[in-house]
């Protein structure tokens, strides 16, 4: 329930803008958890009925919020909560209580807030609410309400100050909290995007040259061995033209989980092009390798492909292996004698493994 209702107006939106979306719900959510705390403090503990009611009716408000989340007035709803929350507290300092109980405290969290909630293009927006924040707050400061409606001891209005300086900090630290974690998700997504295939969510090309590049320089330093596997699907524009690209896409896909199923944790599985697909494989001989990549050829050619009005097809798929060498002084050497080895095997007739041999 709780998820449900931070998550209100973010359906199908970009990932910041939902962001900011599930956070301005979060802070309306907890406004009115604080505010409903003081309305049930006004009827038990002040026994005061009308500042109750009122009050009541100023939590009811920032609910609303969610509801303009709801039906996606993102910058109406943000506007609505800082309004809202401002006459409250204007009403709480100069009704309700006086300004020795520091409700007016509250208005340092305007300015923070609307530069947190409010998109970078909404400046004036950011601005006004902050300097109607300021200028309300030394209002409140310097007006002394000389008939509140509820008439507070010093101990109790000095408890009451320490009180609002608690839940602001609390506030602070929590929204701030919320904040960075948030970014932190959007950082790890935004890595993932830069570092993964769309459609396989194998490593792309970009992570497999950056990955390989510090398995090959580990392999050299510590003598291991290092071994590239390239893979190419035979006759796979056929597939496209004869079932269409989206067929295509799935035979992608499921080899991949095929080819995934075999890989050991210590391997770098990626999608280098269209349909070529590259595994490094550490401290793995070239035999070894020839063993890993024959098994997987079979598994490919015995695997059943499910489409739609027919029950299955398969593929099959050539491969190329070329391990470390002397000769070679980087990954994009042992790289380019794999790839000879793989145009060898397409040579050869395709559906078959192919070993790289240094010539004499």
């Amino acid at each position: 329930m709780l998820e449900k209702l931070i998550s209100l107006g973010t359906a199908f939106k970009p990932f910041s803008v939902a962001n900011k979306v599930r956070m301005m719900n979060l802070i309306a959510l907890i406004t009115c958890v604080i505010s409903g705390l003081y309305t049930l403090s006004y009827v038990f503990v002040l026994d005061n009925q009308i500042v109750a009611s009122i009050n009541a009716l100023f939590t009811l408000a920032y609910a609303l919020t969610l509801v303009f989340n709801h039906y996606q007035a993102f910058k109406g709803s943000k506007i609505w909560f800082f309004c809202v929350l401002m006459v409250h507290l204007l009403v709480c300092t100069n009704l309700y209580v006086t300004n020795e109980s520091g409700f007016h405290l509250y208005y340092f969290l305007v300015p923070t807030g609307a530069f947190l909630l409010f998109e970078l293009q909404e400046k004036k927006e950011k601005v006004l609410l902050s300097l109607t924040a300021v200028i309300l707050y030394f209002y409140c400061e310097n007006t002394i309400n000389t008939t509140p409606l509820i008439e507070l001891s010093d101990e109790l209005n000095h408890l009451i100050y320490q009180s609002v300086i608690l839940v602001n900090m609390l506030e602070v630290i929590l929204v701030l909290t919320i904040f960075a974690n948030e970014i932190e998700a959007n950082e790890l997504k935004l890595t993932r995007q830069a570092t993964t295939d769309s459609l396989t969510g194998i490593a792309n090309r970009h992570s497999f040259f950056e990955q390989g590049k510090a398995l090959f320089s580990s392999a050299q330093s510590h003598q291991r061995p290092f071994t590239i596997v390239l893979l190419d699907f035979d006759y796979f524009k056929r597939i496209n033209d004869q079932y269409g690209h989206f067929v295509g896409d799935l035979c992608l896909t499921e080899i991949t989980k095929v080819v995934t199923s075999q890989c050991r944790k210590q391997d770098l599985f990626a999608r280098i092009g269209g349909e070529e697909f590259a595994i490094i494989l550490p401290d793995t001989t070239q035999q070894e390798a020839n063993n890993i990549a024959e098994q997987l050829r079979l598994s490919i050619e015995c695997h059943n492909i499910p489409i739609v009005g027919e029950q299955y097809f398969t593929c099959t798929a050539s491969f190329g292996i070329a391990s470390k060498s002397p000769h070679c002084k980087t990954m994009k050497d042992v790289l380019i004698h794999a790839d000879k080895a793989l145009y060898l095997a397409k040579e050869l007739g395709r559906n078959r493994v192919q070993l790289y041999q240094e010539s004499a």
